[in-house]
C-alpha cells in the first residue's frame, strides 16, 4: 500500500489527448507513486481509439495502475466502456470500492461505496469543481482536493505542463482511504476536467 502522507501533489504529466494519461504523485517533492493508464485501454484497443478520436473519451473504457516509484502495482482503477460513470478500485484483484459520479453544472459529487454498498467517502465539488472536500459518512471533512495551475509558468511549462492537484488530509486517514481519494482525483481529471 501507499503510506499515508499529510499532503500529496498529483500532477498530470501528459497533456496531449493522443498520449496515455500518466500522473506523478509526490509528497514533499519526493515521488511516492505513479498512476498510469494501461496500454490495453490506451492504445491497443481500436474501439477506445475511435471513441477518443470523435471526442467521446468519457465513454471509452479506462484502466489505470497505481504503482510505487519502482513500478510495483499497488492498485488498479477501472472504468467499463459505455455510459457507466462508475470507476472500480481493486487491490490484489479484489474490489475494495466503487466510485460513483454525479457531475452537474452546480454540483459535483463523487461517492465511494464499499463492495457491500456502504458509503465510505464523499467528495463534494465547489468553485466550478476546482475544489473538493472529502467527507466521511458522518459528515466529518477528512481531506480536500484542489486543482491549481503552475504559478508563474515559463513559456515551456505553459505549453506542456498539466495541472496540479493538491490533496491535503485534515484528519488522520487510513491507507485505503488515501488510495480512494487518489482514485477520486484521477476520476475527476478524466471525467470532468479533461472532458
Amino acid at each position: 500500500m501507499l503510506n499515508v502522507q499529510p499532503k500529496l501533489e498529483v500532477k498530470l504529466d501528459t497533456i496531449l489527448k493522443s498520449q496515455s494519461p500518466r500522473y506523478s504523485v509526490r509528497a514533499e517533492g519526493e515521488l511516492v507513486a505513479m498512476v498510469e493508464e494501461v496500454a490495453d485501454t490506451a492504445s491497443n484497443d481500436w474501439k477506445n481509439q475511435l471513441l477518443n478520436t470523435v471526442r467521446l473519451h468519457t465513454v471509452s473504457s479506462k484502466k489505470f495502475h497505481v504503482t510505487t516509484p519502482k513500478s510495483k502495482v499497488i492498485a488498479t482503477i477501472e472504468k467499463a466502456r459505455g455510459f457507466s460513470e462508475n470507476f472500480d478500485v481493486f487491490i490484489a484483484g479484489n474490489q475494495v470500492a466503487t466510485l460513483e459520479q454525479a457531475f452537474h453544472v452546480r454540483s459535483q459529487i463523487v461517492t465511494a461505496l464499499s463492495p457491500e454498498g456502504e458509503i465510505l467517502l464523499t467528495a463534494e465539488g465547489r468553485n466550478g469543481a476546482s475544489d473538493f472536500k472529502v467527507q466521511q459518512e458522518d459528515g466529518r471533512t477528512v481531506s480536500s482536493i484542489s486543482k491549481r495551475s503552475i504559478p508563474d509558468p515559463s513559456l515551456k511549462e505553459a505549453l506542456v505542463a498539466g495541472d496540479i492537484y493538491h490533496v491535503r488530509h485534515h484528519e488522520e486517514v487510513t491507507e485505503l482511504e488515501q488510495l480512494i481519494i487518489l482514485a477520486m482525483t484521477v476520476m475527476t481529471v478524466e471525467q470532468l476536467h479533461n472532458a
